[in-house]
């Protein structure tokens, strides 16, 4: 069903090439070609950036709007008022988004699985390493490459966090 759909939106004849026609843009096969399949799983994956935004709304909402009045009074602008209020108070959730778009965009598989049909096509431009990993370990049955593979990814993945964390204590405020 979601091949279907993504077929329909960035397929030939899809939605997308249907509005560039609108305005006399001749349209292309968007996931057949080599050279915008990688760029449109992108336009997928910032498409999906909902649930990091619903965290940023909640941060928001927490910013105690005794701040903002103090810094009115005192004279400060919009713009000062979110450098110097909003983003500090809000580092703490672009840490938290940061260290979760991080491990997911190392898990990107379905997007890829889904659009190539499993294999990385057209001419390997939607090759993540997971899909890699998949098809070693499912499709050519060399389950030790591919368990090897999956650690390598773990440790990636967690010097990579590391970082983050080791990098946070000079950014993130922690309002106590």
């Amino acid at each position: 069903a979601i091949a279907i759909l993504w077929r329909q939106i960035f397929g030939v004849d899809g939605l997308v090439n249907g509005f560039l026609a609108f305005f006399g843009v001749p349209g292309r096969g968007w996931v057949s070609d080599p050279d915008t399949a990688l760029w449109t799983l992108v336009i997928l994956h910032v498409w999906t950036f909902g649930a990091p935004m619903i965290i940023f709304l909640a941060g928001l909402r927490q910013i105690p709007e005794m701040y903002y009045e103090a810094a009115s009074i005192d004279g400060a602008g919009r713009v000062r008022q979110f450098v110097h209020i909003t983003l500090p108070l809000l580092t703490p959730i672009v840490f938290f988004n940061l260290v979760l778009q991080v491990i997911g965009a190392f898990q990107s598989f379905t997007q890829a699985f889904v659009v190539s049909g499993g294999t990385g096509g057209p001419a390997d431009s939607t090759m993540f390493y997971t899909l890699y990993l998949y098809q070693k370990g499912f499709t050519s049955l060399e389950m030790g490459y591919a368990s090897a593979m999956a650690w390598l990814l773990v440790v990636i993945v967690a010097v990579l966090t590391a970082i983050n964390f080791l990098a946070s204590k000079f950014w993130v405020f922690y309002d106590d």
